[in-house]
């Protein structure tokens, strides 16, 4: 079966899945606080993803910003999973609109197999193509990195990011990173902790209080849908713990995945 009729049947399929999803969010801070795992790729599997972040500061400058995306993507093979993300973002304030800031080209690329090594090695690379005007492009990658002992798993993430374009401000390379530690307790609902960490430029790294640094428990499981495939989902809240991070942030991600 061709791709083409791969992504019309599992559209018209999930339809009424993808409108539930959708209005469970609010409509329209970037959409980042997400763990990618080098071990989240399954061929000929398509996925239908929406991942939330809204942040919460006693700043009201701050507070209520919103970032949102919805994807879609496909496990190609065993080791690359492709996915075309649209970025929405909103600006703190009353009478703010939700826009759509970017079309992403994602990809994960599995290096070993599961249990193969010491850990599970993997890698991602985005590129970001901004629709806003005077708004520069962006590039994201770096390596994925897993590991099972006994009932846990535990992900680490560690990103550069580029300005790319006519239009960017930043010269330099950005440090991103991320870790998740899962105690495995059941499909249905696994207790977790996660650290996101920015660093800032490489080359000019600034005091540690204005690097952004949020922690905070989140809760992960999924269930079966029957014909229409499985439901995953995340949720969670973070807490700033340096000067320059938001009080706190409320993330959220849901994903339906149907296996052809």
């Amino acid at each position: 079966m061709s791709p083409a009729r791969i992504f019309s049947r599992f559209a018209k399929s999930l339809a009424p899945a993808v409108c539930a999803v959708l209005l469970l969010a609010p409509l329209a801070a970037r959409a980042d606080y997400h763990i990618r795992s080098p071990d989240d790729i399954d061929q000929g599997e398509i996925e239908i993803e929406h991942n939330g972040a809204a942040i919460v500061d006693t700043d009201k400058p701050k507070d209520g910003a919103r970032s949102y995306t919805a994807e879609i993507g496909y496990g190609v093979n065993s080791w690359w999973h492709p996915e075309l993300e649209l970025g929405m973002s909103r600006e703190p304030g009353p009478g703010q609109h939700t826009k759509v800031d970017s079309v992403v080209w994602e990809n994960t690329i599995r290096f070993t197999e599961p249990g193969e090594y010491w850990a599970d090695l993997g890698f991602y690379a985005e590129y970001g193509i901004a629709t806003l005007d005077k708004t520069a492009d962006s590039a994201l990658w770096g390596p994925l990195i897993q590991k099972d002992i006994g009932h846990t798993t535990h992900t680490l993430n560690v990103l550069f990011g580029n300005e790319v374009g006519p239009n960017k401000d930043a010269q330099g390379t950005d440090l991103q990173y991320a870790w998740q530690s899962r105690w495995n307790l059941s499909q249905y609902a696994s207790p977790a902790v996660e650290i996101y960490g920015d660093a800032g430029q490489i080359d000019r790294m600034p005091g540690f209080e204005q690097q952004q640094l949020l922690a905070g428990p989140v809760l992960l499981g999924s269930v079966a849908l029957g014909s229409i495939g499985r439901l995953k989902y995340e949720v969670g809240t973070l807490a700033g713990l340096t000067h320059a991070s938001p009080d706190g942030v409320v993330r959220w991600r849901l994903e339906i995945e149907r296996q052809f």
